[in-house]
């Protein structure tokens, strides 16, 4: 992937490109990033300018052998490795690169719920166990096929079993002349301090709005630039999320969200139930979107509620809830508030029971809305 294709992070891209040119490239790089942020896409152009032939100022050339192979994935000195549904018969990434080559050449901003679903079967966990990393110091033993570096892409190390992140703890510190390890991650909290201290931290940011929106509206010429440019702003920098929105009608999970909330306050049970059972049927990933929705809102009311209204970034029928629902915030329930939402999403994301979560949910938000949370 070239630089050029990756949006936004320009003063990152030219930070990585002028380690490889100056030979600063360090053996161990973690490419760390929040979903949607474009860790992944600056990690694979980092790797094809590495292996690049006639390496530019500001970018790969494109066109030398080396890139045209590393543009499909199918470089034969760039080694993927990649999280799976382990089984007694499926324990390495091998069988399944050309289905991880497909999904990441389709969206290179990839994240673990749509590789889940192109493997379709959401229920189970996507895990390394030791065999990966069996694997991955079998790989590391051969040679170079060009005779350049190796290089071996770890995507969502954090996925790695404590005995597979033990295995290579060794090749990560002393690996091999010329390999460079590339680990693209979303959450360090779950990796190993071990493997954090043997990996140099590239932080990649969430992404600007003014490159967001500009990224949809190439994306999508019927935005209009305010449109776009509201989206970039409540997706908070995550591309997957604002294409999510772009191309479903947010105005209904606004309805959802701002009616519920309404019948929390009146204590209308009945009402609450229906929307519980409209919440069901929305299906996993649009209660999910919902629920990021809803915490962007709740922070929108919460920087109202703490009147520095020119943070606020919300227009239209937002703004007015926003100014409306802030009223109800005290020291005692907004963090509550946002605590709950972020425990709903979590629960959602480990397949809770979805009419009993909603009903739990409005139940306790009724209290805090009436101040007896």
């Amino acid at each position: 992937m070239l630089f050029s294709k990756v949006i936004g992070h320009a003063t990152l891209k030219a930070k990585l490109i002028g380690n490889i040119r100056e030979g600063r490239v360090a053996h161990a790089q973690l490419f760390m990033g929040p979903r949607g942020g474009g860790n992944l896409p600056m990690a694979l152009a980092y790797a094809q300018y590495l292996l690049c032939e006639r390496r530019g100022e500001a970018d790969s050339c494109g066109e030398c052998p080396s890139c045209l192979q590393t543009a499909k994935l199918e470089h034969p000195d760039l080694h993927l490795t990649f999280p799976i549904f382990l089984a007694e018969k499926q324990k390495f990434c091998e069988p399944f690169v050309t289905d991880w080559r497909e999904c990441v050449l389709h969206e290179p901003y990839l994240d673990a719920d749509r590789w889940r679903d192109h493997l379709e079967s959401e229920n189970k966990q996507l895990r390394m166990g030791v065999d990966i990393a069996q694997e991955i110091q079998r790989k590391l033993s051969l040679k170079s096929f060009r005779g350049g570096y190796k290089v071996m892409l770890i995507w969502l190390p954090e996925l790695m079993d404590t005995a597979a992140a033990n295995k290579l703890l060794k090749v990560l510190e002393e690996p091999e002349p010329n390999t460079v390890f590339l680990l693209v991650s979303t959450d360090a909290d779950q990796l190993l301090a071990t493997i954090l201290s043997r990996a140099q931290l590239v932080k990649v940011p969430a992404l600007r709005p003014k490159d967001l929106a500009q990224a949809l509206r190439e994306h999508y010429p019927e935005l209009g630039e305010e449109e776009a440019f509201a989206l970039a702003l409540r997706s908070e920098g995550d591309l997957l999320e604002a294409m999510d929105m772009a191309e479903k009608n947010e105005e209904e999970l606004f309805i959802f969200f701002r009616d519920w909330l309404r019948a929390c306050y009146r204590k209308e049970v009945v009402t609450v139930v229906d929307f519980a059972d409209g919440f069901q049927k929305l299906g996993r990933e649009r209660q999910k979107a919902l629920f990021r929705y809803g915490l962007f809102l709740i922070r929108q009311c919460a920087l109202q509620w703490q009147q520095v209204p020119e943070l606020v970034r919300v227009v239209g029928q937002e703004a007015e809830f926003v100014q409306n629902f802030s009223k109800l915030l005290t020291d005692r329930n907004v963090d509550r508030i946002r605590q709950e939402l972020e425990t709903a999403h979590v629960h959602v994301e480990r397949n809770a029971n979805p009419k009993v979560l909603f009903v739990d949910l409005s139940y306790r938000l009724m209290g805090l809305l009436r101040g007896k949370g």
